[in-house]
């Protein structure tokens, strides 16, 4: 019979109808499914390949598609993670039990990071880790990654792991030299074989540079990730066209602000402004908060080449020192940068704050400011922390006394409502002014930080509470609750660990299971190992069992800060959804609901986009930090051999043990050489949170990673001296 009314889905269940008993190849499906005409054959391709991506049926060597069963192939399927060692892992949920299937760097088969894979070979150990090979790859995550060019055709990896190799078209050949790194979009299919390297097809997708350019190793992380340099040739022509100050015409239906005290606060280095405050304290002891954010929209129109490219990078990337920044300087650090002493064009949120730190009331509007002073977080920190007054400060200190003041209340009334306070274990890369590494500094919090902090959170809540009650389409920034199985997991780690005592273990343990838990009580939780040495190990085990915030379409709440309404609304310089949110913060009268209507149906997209590029981002400021750890310890390699370093185990799995080491430089031990020392009679039991003695064993440039030996010598003289 025919198949021409079958929707997708249906579909998709014949084709399972008819391979549930027996195999087939793809031309006895089609005749047996009757598939004709050039629609139904896309979609019965289409289905084909959709099943076979979901894990549903299997392709065999043959051409032959069967049902996918795990049990009677002796295959798992599933998305592959790949760590900085090469060892990679697929997480399967089997029977209520997630298992763990275990890849070594030779047994990738060319799989790179978030690809389905197929598994085999698996053999399974006494606790829930198996070890497996990649047999193949079903879909690419995205395919993307970097190769050198040595010559002759030949592509070495220079990021990814295992033996691959990669075959492009000739014409492009003739438009790279020996020494390029080239990013470039790998195939699925292995072609071939050769000297045990797997061979795929590839296009170079872009020459990145040379590997003797001198800044070609963050080159290579930012495009691996998607983020380029350059900016298209359209977007640099309509860079011509926007002004470089602010014009008479432009302050039309603008309230101006230009005469009062406005500042900003930022790093040192920052030149791209996006945020300034002001403030004003009631003779009722009311705050008057004024949060002014660059109203980046006047001058990006929708649909504009500057659109188009923001919209594709989603945010930009720091990365040690640098900026791949998501608009060109001029637009960054010139138009819609808040600098100091000139005319910008701002949207203002004015909120009503109580003597009890309540935002009672607030107002959004289009405005006109002019900063008084770029302030730096260390100045206000002077000022606030050890009552040093810097120069050209001391017109400000009041406003920034009131400002501590009310960030304090802030501070209390979101710990009242639910937020939670994790410990951040961020490391910061100081380097020269050529990018060498100098030292790595921990992320420290304090006063001034605290309040701009406090202060966007005030300011993004009521922009999303605003859009929430017209019920308008808009982006928001949501943190789901956290699973309460994960969290558990995570706590009994704890316990296990030593980390935290067995019976404040128990007692929250008891509240989730007992659905009498909130994340106030997560937070109090956390707020007895402040001072506990382990502190920051505890938080991230804490935070790794939840889910990551994200953009939505939808206002389902943000669980990390407490807050039923959420967006982002303070940063359109270097964020895409802020930029949305600004557009549609414009006095809705503008808009007819015919103009509204297609929102509904792109900013989803939009969301899954930015949420995504906002994870590349953060992968690629991490690789840069390993890569400038990696070039330091390198140096101290070269230096001396011998040199033993302190530190602490952060974290322990079966392919991995990670090291932080006091300098706050990161590596790691292999399996390999924990299995040699206990060979040749070391035996101490390892844990988490435990201090250790380490020398370097090798450092890794290209793959960003310090490989460390246990000096189980110095290890053993600490046990002894805490014993005696």
């Amino acid at each position: 019979m025919s198949k021409e009314n079958l929707n997708f889905e249906e579909i998709k269940n014949e084709i399972m109808k008819n391979i549930e008993f027996k195999k087939l190849t793809l031309d006895q499906v089609r005749k047996n499914m009757h598939i004709k005409g050039e629609t139904m054959q896309a979609s019965f391709i289409n289905a084909i390949n959709e099943l076979e991506e979901e894990g549903k049926i299997y392709l065999d060597e043959e051409g032959y598609y069967k049902k996918f069963d795990s049990k009677q192939l002796g295959k798992v399927q599933g998305i592959i993670h790949i760590n900085k060692t090469g060892q990679g892992f697929v997480f399967i949920e089997y029977k209520g039990n997630k298992i763990k299937y275990l890849i070594k760097e030779e047994d990738l088969n060319g799989a790179l990071e978030n690809d389905v894979v197929v598994l085999t070979n698996i053999h399974h150990g006494k606790t829930n880790y198996a070890d497996a090979k990649v047999e193949k790859i079903i879909k690419r995550h995205t395919g993307k990654t970097i190769f050198e060019y040595n010559g002759n055709g030949e592509f070495i990896p220079y990021t990814i792991h295992g033996n691959v190799t990669v075959i492009c078209p000739k014409d492009q050949l003739r438009k790279i030299v020996t020494g390029d790194r080239v990013l470039v979009t790998m195939d699925k299919e292995c072609i071939a074989t050769i000297e045990n390297k797997a061979v795929f097809e590839a296009k170079i997708e872009k020459v990145v540079g040379h590997k003797d350019d001198p800044d070609i190793e963050v080159s290579t992380i930012a495009a691996e990730h998607g983020f380029l340099k350059e900016f298209p040739k359209d977007v640099i022509k309509q860079l011509k066209k926007i002004p470089d100050k602010v014009t008479e015409e432009d302050l039309k239906d603008r309230k101006d602000l230009r005469d009062k005290i406005i500042f900003t606060i930022d790093g040192k280095d920052t030149k791209d402004m996006d945020d300034a405050i002001s403030i004003i304290k009631t003779n009722d002891n009311h705050y008057i908060l004024s949060v002014h954010i660059a109203d980046v929209t006047h001058y990006i129109k929708e649909g504009s080449p500057l659109d188009i490219e923001a919209k594709k990078r989603g945010t930009s990337a720091y990365l040690a020192g640098s900026v791949i920044p998501m608009f060109p300087h001029q637009i960054s650090n010139g138009i819609c940068s808040l600098n100091e002493g000139v005319d910008r064009l701002t949207k203002t949120v004015d909120m009503y704050i109580s003597p009890e730190g309540e935002i009672l009331d607030y107002l959004i509007y289009n405005s006109v400011i002019n900063s008084k002073k770029k302030m730096n977080y260390d100045d206000v920190n002077k000022i606030l922390e050890k009552n040093i007054i810097p120069k050209d400060y001391a017109l400000f200190k009041e406003d920034l006394l009131i400002m501590k003041e009310l960030s304090e209340l802030l501070t209390k009334k979101s710990q009242d409502k639910g937020k939670v306070d994790f410990g951040t274990d961020e490391i910061k890369a100081i380097t020269s002014p050529t990018g060498e590494p100098i030292s790595f500094e921990s992320r420290s919090q304090h006063t001034a930080e605290k309040i701009i902090e406090n202060f966007m959170i005030a300011a993004n809540s009521c922009v999303a509470e605003y859009h929430k009650w017209l019920e308008t389409p808009e982006i928001f920034r949501i943190h789901g609750d956290p699973n309460d199985d994960n969290l558990i997991e995570a706590l009994k780690t704890l316990k296990i660990e030593g980390l935290c005592p067995k019976e404040k273990v128990d007692s929250l343990i008891n509240k989730i299971k007992n659905g009498h838990y909130s994340s106030k009580d997560l937070n109090n939780f956390l707020e007895n190992f402040k001072e506990n040495e382990n502190y920051l190990l505890i938080s991230k085990i804490i935070l790794k069992s939840m889910s990551k915030a994200k953009y939505s379409s939808t206002c389902d709440g943000h669980y990390g800060l407490g807050l039923n309404y959420y967006t982002h609304f303070t940063s359109p310089i270097r964020r895409h959804p802020d930029l949305i949110v600004h557009r549609f913060t414009n006095p809705y009268e503008n808009y007819t609901p015919s103009e509204l209507l297609p929102y509904y149906n792109t900013l989803p997209e939009i969301c899954e986009h930015d949420s995504k590029m906002e994870r590349e981002a953060d992968k690629a400021e991490k690789e840069t930090l390993d890569l400038k750890m990696a070039e330091y310890m390198q140096r101290q390699f070269e230096n001396d051999h011998t040199t033993i370093y302190q530190g602490r185990i952060i974290n322990m799995t079966p392919y991995d043990t990670e090291i932080r080491l006091d300098n706050n430089i990161i590596g790691h031990v292999t399996p390999q050489d924990l299995a040699h020392a206990k060979a040749i009679g070391h035996n101490q039991k390892l844990k988490l949170g435990q201090k250790v003695y380490v020398l370097i064993k090798e450092v890794s440039i290209q793959h960003r990673i310090i490989y460390f030996n246990l000096n189980y010598k110095e290890l053993s003289k600490a046990k002894q001296k805490i014993k005696e």
